[in-house]
């Protein structure tokens, strides 16, 4: 089962580049984490100005070593960075679609074998 988890933080304001240095420098040793499928940092517009950690884990157990990893102590220094608490989730996708998911909502055939095949 794979586990999305997702962190939202909302720096002070001095301290906001501190908090994306912290997420930037741990988002390749994350991803050569044995597990990790994905590792994505956002800014959000707006006043708040969150930053958003979003990774993804082939499973349960890739994600309790990550939590338990050096890199992850590194982000818990982030969260401490935070004005408020923290938004965290772990969310657990049983199924994964695409794609074909639209094409067999919308009743088309493939949107792209045509273009290939031209």
């Amino acid at each position: 089962m794979i586990v999305v988890g997702t962190l939202k933080i909302v720096p002070l304001a001095d301290r906001r580049g501190d908090v994306m240095e912290i997420l930037r420098s741990v988002q390749g040793p994350v991803l050569a984490e044995p597990g990790c499928t994905a590792c994505h940092i956002y800014e959000e517009p707006g006043p708040d100005q969150a930053v958003v950690l979003v990774e993804r884990w082939e499973s349960e157990a890739a994600l309790e070593e990550h939590i338990r990893s050096e890199a992850y102590r590194r982000i818990l220094g982030a969260i401490e960075l935070s004005a408020s608490p923290p938004e965290v989730s772990f969310d657990h996708v049983s199924v994964s679609e695409g794609m074909e998911r639209i094409e067999q909502s919308r009743g088309m055939g493939s949107a792209f074998a045509d273009k290939s095949e031209s």
